[in-house]
């Protein structure tokens, strides 16, 4: 049996448009799982899709002497704005193998030592922020701030403002443009059947979001101060150190396509994986005593004072962090492509072919996780606790020489945070908010609202 299956209501040049909702495509391709199975072909156009929702599929391609990287429509749109980025461009492309080489070491153990205190500094402003707030928290526009925040000081030497003074939220200018440059990467593929002018408005409205997001970073690469003794910021690493292998340094346009990268992609990754960390925890104070009791045992019951060294001691917080990431990847899936002819499970698979790896459905595939795969259980990640897992059941960062540079860095400053916050305060949800999940080029709670009651309130109470 070589043909893929397809959804029922295929359309005559159109293809499967009827079976994925446009603003939420990945959530559609997971509900299409439960009825096509593992592995299911999706047609829009001339454009044909094979979707992978099974742990033990996604393992055929995680080869890289069969299989390559291959780049979906979001990031190809994205390309436009950071052409040599090291999420957008070619592996091939020189430019963007000399900026992997240069950054890498920014991202070491010690580099990353060096990022901590600066991580601890924004943490504290926004604690500072909510507990005179008193109101309900905006809690994806607050991460997406501190999340912004920090990757500008610690990364750029930068600030865009203090987050434990006004604006913060989606009062930052930078945010909306950065949220309004990812809708328009993340637009359904019928766009171009909208009609010419407000696709013309739309076109034009996102030609000034790049401009005033290029000037921007303009602006952080000529105030980036010379490199002090120790080691350089991300922005120095990239102005100053010449690529290892070539010698020669980063060109301007270069740099300023990796700032754009890590303020627009880079901050997304914590500020998201945060938001769906709030959320969950909001329904379980069983687990978030747990973390209390592990911050007790590591940093004496003080987060403030926790070290770089005893954050990776959180080891219970990690699974929180790991079991967030499993059922919310920071991505909903990355594509792949045979390079030459080849097998996916038992259907024949053409060299070049688009193969979309769901992540969303990859990770609660019942058969790699078990029955409760749709559950949020930290302890899933305890050793030993899921023996059926393989390597690609579980890649939240992507996979191989392509996956996220910086994941080190998002796992530290989340670990780090949630410390912090669920220490400070008890989370208290709307009982009557539904999880939303928008899809712009990555996932994101849409109207989460939740009050932060500080802890120290009610002991004085009490």
């Amino acid at each position: 049996m070589n043909e893929f299956p397809y959804p029922p209501n295929r359309l005559p040049v159109l293809g499967d448009v009827l079976s994925l909702n446009p603003g939420k495509p990945v959530q559609s391709m997971t509900e299409l799982a439960d009825k096509l199975g593992p592995v299911y072909e999706l047609r829009f156009g001339p454009m044909r899709m094979v979707i992978v929702n099974s742990a033990e599929l996604a393992d055929d391609v995680q080869s890289e002497a069969l299989w390559e990287k291959e780049f979906g429509p979001p990031i190809r749109r994205l390309r436009k704005v950071v052409r040599t980025g090291l999420i957008a461009a070619e592996t091939e492309d020189p430019q963007w193998g000399a900026a992997h080489r240069v950054l890498m070491p920014g991202f070491s153990r010690e580099a990353m030592r060096g990022y901590h205190e600066t991580m601890v500094q924004v943490v504290a402003e926004l604690i500072r922020r909510w507990e005179h707030g008193g109101g309900p928290v905006d809690v994806a526009g607050e991460m997406s701030s501190m999340a912004l925040e920090v990757i500008a000081r610690a990364g750029f030497g930068h600030s865009f403002t203090r987050l434990d003074e006004p604006p913060a939220g989606n009062g930052l200018p930078v945010v909306k443009l950065m949220v309004d440059v990812l809708r328009y990467a993340s637009r359904p593929v019928s766009v171009k059947l909208v009609d010419a002018t407000i696709g013309r408005i739309a076109l034009l409205r996102h030609r000034r979001n790049v401009s005033e997001l290029q000037r921007i970073a303009d602006n952080l690469i000529g105030d980036c101060p010379p490199v002090p003794a120790g080691s350089p910021n991300l922005l120095q690493r990239m102005r100053d150190t010449p690529d290892p292998d070539t010698g020669q340094r980063l060109s301007r346009t270069v740099v300023r396509d990796q700032v754009l990268t890590f303020l627009i992609a880079g901050h997304e990754t914590s500020a998201n994986t945060l938001t769906f960390a709030l959320h969950a925890l909001g329904d379980r104070p069983d687990i978030v005593e747990r973390v209390r009791a592990e911050i007790d045992a590591v940093a004496g019951g003080d987060p403030a004072t926790l070290t770089y060294d005893q954050v990776a001691k959180l080891q219970f917080l990690r699974r929180v962090v790991d079991e967030i990431l499993r059922l919310w990847p920071v991505a909903g899936g990355y594509f792949r492509r045979p390079k030459q002819d080849t097998y996916l499970g038992e259907h024949r698979i053409g060299r070049g072919a688009w193969v979309y790896v769901n992540l969303l459905a990859v990770h609660r595939d019942k058969r790699a996780w078990g029955p409760d795969a749709d559950r949020f259980e930290p302890d899933r990640f305890a050793p030993g606790a899921t023996p059926r897992r393989t390597a690609g059941a579980y890649k939240p960062f992507g996979i191989g020489l392509r996956s996220c540079i910086g994941r080190q860095f998002a796992i530290h400053e989340v670990m780090l945070t949630l410390a912090h916050v669920l220490y400070a305060f008890d989370l208290e949800p709307d009982p009557k908010y539904r999880l939303s999940v928008d899809e712009f080029v990555t996932l994101k709670p849409a109207g989460l609202r939740m009050r932060m009651r500080p802890r120290n309130q009610l002991r004085e109470r009490l």
